[in-house]
Formats: C-alpha cells, structure tokens, sequence
C-alpha cells in the first residue's frame, strides 16, 4: 500500500515510518526540510520525503497524489504566539482532509490522545476532539487512534523522568500522585498503525490504546527506579502551589517548564480498555517494566 504521513519526522512519526517500511508499504512522507537529519533517515528507510506544511494546501496534493492512505500525525503539546492548537490539530487536519479527499484516498488514519473529549478542561484534549469531529464528518473511511502516555527512545516524558531517576535523590511528584497513566511503548504504537492499514474492522472505528498495565504516577517512578537499579525518594508537591509557577512560566518563558493545561491533563486519569486493540489489531503491547528494560 502506498501511505502518505503528516508528521513523520517526530518521535513517534519515526517509529511508525519504519515499521511501515517494514511491512511492506511505500511511503511520502511531509517534511519541512528536505535535508533536516530527520529527512535523511526517513529517505534512508526507502521513504519519498515531500518538502511542505500541513497550512500549504499544494504540499499536501503533492504529497497525497497516487496514495492509497493517509496517515495524519501533526500535532503540538505546547501553543506559541504565532501558532495554536486550533490552527494545528483542527485547520491542518481539516486541509490534510481536503487534499485526501480530491486525491481519492481510501483510508484516512488519525492520531489523536487518550483523554479526547467534548467540553474537555485541557485546551489540546479539546482541540483533538474538534480534530476528530472533522474527521469523523468527512465523508472518508477513517480510524482514529487515541494513546496514552507514549515513551520509547526519543521520547520526551519517560526520558525526562529517566533523567530525574538517574542524576536526583529526590524526585518531585505534583500532588498525592495517585493519578493514573497506561504508558504504551512507541513501537506498540508503530503496529497500531500499521495493522490499522489493513484490518477491516478497523475502518470508522476509534481505537484507545495503551500499556497492559494502568500505573498510577507513583507506580510509574518506582517502576523506573526499580528497572535502573536506583533508590529514589518521592517529594510530593501541591498542585495549589505548582499552578501558580505554570501560569507564571507561561507569561514569561518561551518554553514553559509545565503549562495549566499539561498540568490539568497530568492530575487527570488517563486509562482505557485496550480489548479491540488486542482483539481485532491483534497488538498485545509490552509491560512497562519490559519496555523500559528495552531503552537501557
């Protein structure tokens, strides 16, 4: 199958490129330069690499023409003065759809995250939604995936709190850290995907994915601690006192150590009923002890 990827230069992008290739598929991906290091590796995987942006409509024509899919993975965790999540999760999926639709794509297959919802509290969960109402009224076949927290070489949070386990005694924990994650390992992730290309009961079907385990916070950092042989200490921190260091973060930093909205999607949980992705994509994903074991 030919695929056209949004996204592929990200962490997980990278790792669902080369299981496609893998498997099989011929793949275009979207890239912002054509000679960035991210590009290299994807033209080293076989790929076609098409210079663009999701905001360019002639790019993505270019890059949809003569495929069979798409798979869409842009998107931001953190807004910036000149770009916000509406413009990126809804204005870029909405044009991705366009140039889909008048290529005669068969398949439309869309990132979104666990937590997605109508009236959410976080702005990015918020956005997905309306990201997903625009896919789910386009009129294509389509699947939509929602993971959980995603780690594997790359990543940001797991490798940050590897950081934090490998060079602190002491590890900070906002609130009582009874908050609940189903961390999935990326290439669990790259075979959703994948399979999702060519499972029948996939088509208009949402899936939500994740780990085999759902972890609280705590959990989760013992976890880490246990695999790297580290003995930590926990120091929980009120998320009444961190709230006010986001929002001033956010006023005064051009990257934020934590926004609001990372915060109200942290203390929320993040859980799900993983049974149609082992069932009908037939992915059985790896504990996250395992996956862990699989980074070091």
């Amino acid at each position: 199958m030919k695929v056209f990827i949004t996204g592929a230069t990200g962490f997980v992008g990278r790792h669902i490129a080369g299981r496609l290739a893998e498997d099989g598929h011929e793949l275009k991906c979207l890239v912002r330069d054509t000679e960035a290091e991210a590009s290299w590796f994807l033209k080293g995987i076989g790929a076609e690499v098409v210079e663009g942006d999701i905001h360019v409509s002639h790019s993505l024509a270019t890059g949809a023409a003569g495929c069979d899919a798409v798979i869409h993975l842009v998107g931001i965790i953190l807004e910036r003065p000149e770009i916000s999540f509406e413009q990126v999760h809804v204005e870029g999926t909405r044009n991705m759809l366009v140039a889909a639709d008048a290529a005669g794509i068969k398949h439309f297959i869309h990132m979104s995250a666990l937590g997605t919802r109508a009236g959410a509290g976080a702005a990015y969960h918020r956005t997905k939604w309306d990201a997903e109402e625009v896919v789910r009224t386009s009129g294509l076949d389509y699947t939509i995936i929602r993971p959980s927290i995603i780690y594997g070489p790359g990543g940001e949070f797991i490798n940050m709190l590897m950081k934090q386990v490998r060079l602190s005694p002491v590890l900070p924990v906002i609130g009582n850290g009874r908050y609940r994650m189903q961390p999935i390992s990326v290439d669990d992730v790259a075979a959703c995907f994948s399979k999702s290309l060519t499972t029948e009961a996939a088509v208009n079907k949402i899936y939500e994915i994740g780990g085999p385990e759902a972890l609280s916070y705590n959990e989760m950092v013992d976890t880490i601690c246990r695999v790297m042989g580290k003995k930590r200490v926990k120091a929980h921190v009120p998320a009444a006192m961190v709230r006010p260091v986001a929002w001033f973060s956010e006023k005064v930093m051009p990257r934020p150590l934590v926004t609001r909205d990372q915060l109200d999607m942290l203390l929320a949980d993040n859980v799900c009923d993983i049974t149609a992705m082992r069932d009908e994509l037939g992915v059985k994903p790896v504990s996250f002890a395992d996956g862990l074991r699989s980074m070091l």
